[in-house]
């Protein structure tokens, strides 16, 4: 079947998949067409099947992070651009999930992925200014196409043409420049084309059509340009979608090369034709965000796409005059009647950990029920995010009067008031209070004592039947001790305060231990104790000020080394090694050198 106008305008959306917790980062087909493979910011691989349409298997990077991915000439190989510890790139077989082989060389974060369509070398652009030129036999890089000098405004952008010619982008802030490399020689650029450099966007994408006649120029503007591959002239220039927020969308070729297509902002697809540059097709993607991932399939007559459904910047000010002064003139024009929205307000007091916030979750009435649901699943995640210690008051409004500045001032007024009770919860509340104030006295009165540093160990347990914190024990721990005072059949909360030396200075670090031995827990104390150590903390860390310093998961008290907390406390920095330099022999005449070797073999003096 032949791809026209009328059979573009006829997709739709055939599978939703929700197997990520985290933003997608990326994703790309086999070559042939029958299986899909994404990364995510979760630290998850996630393959499917696309004649089955439906996850196939999940392997996880939890130790490197995974971010760009690209499938090699096999199906069951890939390599992957890795976001934590280090800038490595690695090679995995998805058969049995073991590396293969490491591509170290990168410094910095690798923007650009992308593999030879003829052979089983790839390319790599990275923040650090350079491209690679790698071979999937080998671990050292073949060519380092270009080092950048000076300052610019985007990252390398790259890809694989059908004859092995290498190409990427660069964009300073005086002019924007495609350059054209034969990999095979590594010198110098073979073709150069200049063009008109565009202050409102950046260069964030390059890709060559499969016939290797087109370049495919995105940005993170509202701007998309086709180029001659062979003379660099801009055969159209496409707009008209939605990015007002400097995402980076990826735009795509179809595999005939007839069509573009990238996605938007709003979660529509916007389809051109490549050879007379009309718009042919707006699709609904169904997504509740910007569309970052776009790619159609190399054999079959499907497309995929993935949304970020995350954050962006939508608007922020300086302050002018005092924060009541600013707050209605700077907070009432943000709001839309029909897109919900967070908002952040910094307040002129400050408390320990620095100025104070307000939180306001705007969601109008008249916003898509959707759009509703997603913004109440992940409040709580931002708060968390933004850091819970910060937030003075937290606000919930769908019209302009609940969160205006006579909104906020009956916010503040109705929260130092007491909420009125009937007789019998008032006689229920007396109870409680007389059951719990003797236990709940003595394990404010132990983190008190921990904040003051007049202790180093608190461990605080869940009653399961009160639902109340209690305090164990605040004995006298050394490090050495904390193995011992981690109960191998009930979970528990801990305080220590870690006495250490990191590079010549003396620290008292807090670490908060939250020790859960596994399935010899009921099911209610494993949901109780996971579901309560976010708020423990919080209160923690606003009402006590206790900065904590680390915060740990274990099943085991053996694994509490003094090794294993330094660790944790201070990461290693995995920085370049220099080589050993050699220090220089004394001066003078030093006598003959001579080499001995083995028995029957010649000795060589000097």
């Amino acid at each position: 079947m032949k791809l026209t106008d009328n059979v573009l305008r006829s997709f739709r959306v055939a599978k939703v998949f929700r197997e990520n917790s985290d933003k997608i980062n990326c994703f790309d087909f086999s070559s042939n067409g029958e299986t899909i493979i994404s990364s995510s910011d979760d630290d998850s691989l996630v393959l499917y099947d696309c004649q089955e349409g439906k996850p196939k298997r999940t392997l996880y990077s939890k130790k490197y992070g995974v971010d760009l991915i690209r499938y090699t000439h096999a199906a069951n190989t890939v390599v992957y651009s890795s976001n934590k510890i280090d800038d490595t790139i690695r090679y995995l077989s998805l058969h049995d999930n073991k590396y293969i082989r490491y591509f170290p060389g990168h410094t910095k974060r690798v923007t650009s992925l992308s593999m030879s369509p003829v052979d089983d070398t790839f390319i790599s652009g990275s923040l650090d200014k350079t491209i690679r030129l790698w071979d999937l036999r080998s671990p050292n890089c073949q060519v380092s196409i270009f080092h950048f000098v000076g300052i610019f405004r985007c990252a390398s952008c790259l890809s694989c043409a059908s004859k092995g010619c290498l190409c990427f982008t660069v964009g300073n802030v005086m002019s924007a420049v495609i350059l054209g490399f034969d990999a095979p020689a590594g010198e110098g650029p073979f073709a150069t084309f200049k063009l008109q450099y565009d202050r409102t966007c950046e260069w964030t994408g390059l890709k060559f059509s499969n016939d290797g006649k087109l370049i495919l120029l995105s940005t993170n503007g509202g701007a998309l340009r086709i180029l001659d591959a062979f003379k660099g002239v801009v055969l159209h220039s496409f707009g008209g979608y939605n990015n007002s927020k400097g995402v980076t969308l990826e735009a795509s070729f179809t595999p005939d090369s007839l069509f573009v297509m990238i996605g938007s902002e709003d979660g529509k697809i916007h389809v051109w034709n490549a050879e007379s540059g009309m718009k042919v097709a707006l699709l609904d993607g169904k997504h509740t965000g910007p569309i970052t991932c776009l790619q159609f399939n190399p054999k079959f007559m499907t497309f995929a796409s993935a949304c970020s459904n995350m954050l962006v910047l939508g608007a922020y000010r300086d302050p002018e005059h005092s924060w009541d002064q600013d707050y209605d003139h700077f907070l009432l024009p943000l709001l839309d009647e029909q897109q919900p929205c967070y908002i952040l307000y910094r307040l002129d007091s400050q408390n320990a950990l620095g100025y104070e916030w307000i939180f306001i979750s705007w969601s109008p009435d008249q916003s898509p029920v959707k759009q509703k649901m997603l913004y109440a699943a992940t409040r709580a995640t931002v708060k968390k995010e933004f850091g819970g210690g910060y937030v003075k008051y937290e606000m919930f409004g769908t019209t302009e009067e609940d969160i205006c500045l006579q909104g906020y001032k009956h916010h503040v007024s109705s929260c130092s008031d007491p909420a009125p009770l009937t007789l019998a919860e008032q006689e229920l509340k007396q109870i409680k209070i007389t059951e719990v104030r003797g236990q709940h006295a003595t394990a404010k009165r132990a983190l008190q004592q921990l904040s003051l540093r007049h202790i180093n160990y608190v461990q605080l347990r869940l009653d399961t039947e009160k639902e109340t914190i209690e305090l164990v024990h605040s004995n006298p721990t050394e490090t050495r001790d904390l193995p011992r005072r981690v109960p191998r059949d009930t979970p528990r909360y801990h305080f220590f305060l870690y006495k250490h030396s990191h590079e010549g200075d003396y620290l008292e670090s807090i670490v908060f231990i939250y020790s859960m031995p596994g399935y010899s827990c009921s099911i209610k104390e494993r949901m109780l104790y996971s579901s309560c150590k976010s708020r423990l903390l919080e209160e923690v860390e606003k009402d006590y000020q206790l900065e904590i310093s680390k915060k740990l998961e274990i099943d085991d008290g053996d694994e509490l080394t003094e090794e294993f907390l330094y660790d944790e406390v201070h990461p290693k920095q995995y920085a370049h090694k220099q080589a050993f330099a050699k220090p220089r022999g004394p001066a003078g005449k030093r006598g003959h050198k001579r080499l001995i070797k083995g028995t029957g073999e010649a000795t060589l003096d000097s």
